[in-house]
């Protein structure tokens, strides 16, 4: 039995998967946190086998001033994940 962290809870690839590794449970536990907030910081990484982080800004227009928000979500937040699951 696999247990497995997807990051970014209600993401559509993280929904799916989530939907796709659930056909067989008895091969897999999926939990899912969000990372819309500090619950993720939270999360004990360390019970899980996989982390399948997912998380991001996508289907949005680029704006010049959003820039510090995608450069925390998609890059700042995936490398705190990634320093989590070590």
């Amino acid at each position: 039995m696999k247990r497995v962290l997807i990051t970014g809870a209600n993401s559509f690839v993280g929904v799916n998967v989530e939907k796709w590794l659930l056909q067989t449970p008895d091969e897999f536990i999926v939990e899912t946190v969000d990372t819309m907030n500090e619950a993720w910081k939270k999360a004990d990484f360390a019970k899980y086998d996989v982390v399948f982080h997912v998380a991001g800004i996508a289907h949005v227009d680029p704006k010049p001033k959003m820039a510090p928000l995608y450069y925390k979500v998609c890059l700042l937040y995936t490398s705190d994940a990634a320093d989590e699951a070590r």
